[in-house]
């Protein structure tokens, strides 16, 4: 099969071939620079006549084996390679020509790891600080890759631009020809329209953001807490915005809410959903949904304790109640971690959030009203 060639792999193998030993990649959602940079990591690995290492990390495992190891394994199926017969699950690297690519969460290895000739650190404004980077940066002989979306400045403003030769590629959609035509509808739904005048900045045009904050910034990852009663959110996917679905336990006493991502994905056909919900709850589990579709609430009734919220109250009246509480995620609740990072106030006096990312937010706001109608004085449903 042929290889997808796109204007930010050029970008990157160029910079590559005129020496840098520190490449910064700055782009916004859809510009390929993640599958770029993997797609220059294969063809090097391939082709390199003696063996080197490659490291490709993130902050925990389960993000990357959901993001780019599993984007690394398509190129290297759409490349011919017998993935199953390269790839070393047990010890996590893939043996690939002469050389091995190694692959692990900075948040789940006890140091860094020995040193390396390559490093690619994926969304390394996610929750990776500037000495995991300083260590793994310093162990690497020829040539790291760094990627990010410009939601806000962070260290790598003040510590390593600055300070570090560096080539700087910034990409947006427009780099991608190969781009899913559902995600570049999602994208051009939002241009041009106030609300969402910050997230077209950063994730349209790469450029850097003006966030003032994250609604919930109080979270981390952890244990799921099986101890306490529990159910389920679910927020109905519309056009090209995903079905995602949450499981939720709520400890009062501590302020905690405990969320464990289940499902988030777009296009599924009611069977499919009702499908990938039996996969986590018992028909007696209580699912709290959006009421926004009673047809497929009635649909899905069928099978499941289901019942739609009751939106009393405003959105923002809701969420400043959870901003109480700390949220605790498990570590393979990708897509709510990416949720957390990126949920802003559109008009915080108002108390109106940005309408994006919130899918899985949304879901757990259901069930927490559920529980919490009496702090609204109505029944939640």
């Amino acid at each position: 099969m042929e290889q997808k060639i796109t204007n930010v792999l050029r970008r990157n193998s160029a910079a590559y071939r005129s020496g840098h030993n520190l490449i910064v990649n700055q782009g916004g959602q859809g510009s390929s620079k993640n599958y770029s940079i993997l797609q220059l990591i294969y063809n090097l690995a391939k082709n390199l006549p003696e063996q080197r290492i490659f490291t490709i990390t993130s902050y925990a495992l389960p993000h990357l084996k959901i993001g780019a190891i599993r984007d690394f394994e398509n190129i290297l199926k759409s490349a011919g390679e017998d993935v199953n017969a390269i790839h070393n699950k047990t010890d996590k690297f893939f043996r690939i020509g002469e050389s091995i690519v190694e692959y692990f969460g900075i948040r789940d290895s006890k140091g860094v790891g020995p040193r390396r000739d390559y490093l690619y650190v994926n969304e390394i404004n996610n929750r990776i600080d500037y000495k995991d980077f300083d260590h793994l940066f310093q162990r690497t002989h020829c040539c790291t890759w760094i990627d990010y979306n410009p939601r806000n400045e962070f260290w790598l403003h003040d510590k390593v631009l600055p300070h570090f030769k560096h080539a700087f590629i910034k990409s947006t959609f427009l780099d991608n020809p190969y781009l899913p035509k559902g995600e570049l509808r999602s994208i051009m739904a939002k241009i041009d329209k106030p609300e969402f005048a910050n997230w077209w900045r950063v994730y349209a045009l790469g450029e850097m953001g003006k966030f003032e904050g994250t609604i919930f910034p109080n979270w981390d990852t952890g244990e799921f807490d099986d101890t306490l009663s529990s159910g389920f959110g679910l927020d109905f996917g519309f056009t090209n915005d995903p079905d995602a679905f949450v499981k939720v336990a709520i400890d009062k006493k501590q302020k905690i809410i405990y969320a464990d991502e289940c499902l988030y994905l777009t296009g599924l056909l009611p069977s499919q959903l009702k499908e990938h919900i039996t996969a986590y709850a018992k028909r007696s589990d209580l699912i709290i949904a959006d009421s926004a579709d009673p047809r497929m609430i009635a649909e899905l009734r069928k099978n499941f304790n289901i019942k739609g919220v009751s939106k009393t109250g405003t959105v923002g009246e809701w969420i400043r109640l959870m901003q109480d509480y700390k949220w605790i995620i498990t570590e393979e609740s990708f897509n709510l971690a990416k949720e957390l990072n990126n949920y802003v106030w559109s008009d915080k006096k108002a108390g109106i959030p940005i309408d994006a990312f919130n899918h899985l937010i949304d879901g757990a706001r259901y069930y927490y009203m559920a529980q919490n109608q009496h702090r609204r004085g109505t029944k939640a449903w």
